[in-house]
């Protein structure tokens, strides 16, 4: 269910239990940081890719690590000889469980943390400490029978409600399968996206009441221009991105989602940028841009 993301399946007995990775843990302090813009999704557009709201600013982990140390000092500065320790989404602690039990929100049926008050447009991070503090209680479930967001997966990656198949899911695909093709049976819900899929929450009834967003602010437009980009090289596409979620993904792997798209847009003015990967010697690439002259070709 995690695809090639083996560290989701290393020590899953730690993860339920913060106590492991910070033994002295009697309490978590859980915060969310909303990542919405303010802006409605750009309208589809053949010459462009779309990216997921939370690649728009900066790569976050930097930012709300320095935020989460800044509450920890404070903590330490009110009680003498207390510790504590922080956690982004690149330990092994499952934020969104105690995100959930801290009263932040609910998990809806596309796995994701909703809340009543700030949609689902917002990331989780927190600190466990030393101390028994007072808890807020767990937040009920308010999605009721609706589900938008299973309906709206353009890859069917929901096998159930809140159970996601992250080897069917877009999102995984753009960001997270590097140096592999995206398999031929997704390549059609795989759509103009480029980074990320915000699908499932676009459509989800609880983000109207999305706020704008005081943490962070866009360093990248919502959409890129398909030819601009597939004309990069690697170091211009890594002086381009630099400080970007889309560094870390790379070249190779945007290029191809890039590709994709342009198959996908069934656009003819695609043509010369596909024939030219069609030759190159990296042989995804030029495997998915032959697949996507054959999606233009069949348009004819």
């Amino acid at each position: 269910m995690h695809g090639e993301m083996g560290y989701m399946a290393r020590a899953p007995e730690d993860r339920p239990f913060i106590s492991r990775w910070f033994p002295a843990a009697r309490s978590v302090v859980v915060c969310a940081f909303s990542y919405h813009d303010g802006t409605p999704p750009p309208p589809p557009d053949p010459s462009r890719g779309r990216l997921a709201r939370y690649a728009l600013p900066p790569d976050y982990h930097d930012e709300l690590k320095k935020r989460l140390k800044a509450l920890l000092a404070f903590y330490k500065e009110a009680v003498p000889g207390a510790k504590g320790k922080v956690f982004v989404d690149t330990s092994p602690v499952l934020e969104r469980r105690y995100a959930r039990y801290a009263g932040v929100g609910w998990v809806g049926k596309n796995a994701m943390l909703l809340s009543r008050d700030i949609g689902s447009f917002f990331l989780i991070a927190g600190m466990a400490v030393d101390a028994e503090l007072a808890f807020d209680e767990p937040v009920p479930e308010h999605c009721g029978t609706c589900r938008r967001c299973l309906d709206a997966c353009p890859t069917d990656a929901f096998p159930a409600p809140r159970v996601l198949d992250a080897s069917r899911c877009v999102a995984y695909f753009t960001v997270e399968l590097r140096g592999a093709p995206v398999p031929e049976p997704f390549r059609r819900g795989h759509g103009d996206w480029l980074f990320g899929c915000d699908a499932c929450q676009d459509v989800c009834p609880w983000n109207k009441f999305s706020v704008r967003s005081r943490v962070f602010e866009p360093d990248l437009p919502p959409s890129l221009d398909l030819g601009e980009l597939a004309a990069l090289t690697p170091e211009r596409f890594a002086e381009r991105f630099k400080g970007t979620p889309l560094q870390r993904t790379g070249w190779q792997a945007v290029t191809r989602n890039a590709l994709l798209a342009m198959g996908n847009s069934r656009d003819p003015r695609h043509r010369a940028a596909l024939e030219r990967f069609a030759a190159h010697p990296d042989p995804v690439l030029s495997e998915q841009a032959r697949w996507s002259l054959g999606l233009i070709d069949s348009r004819q």
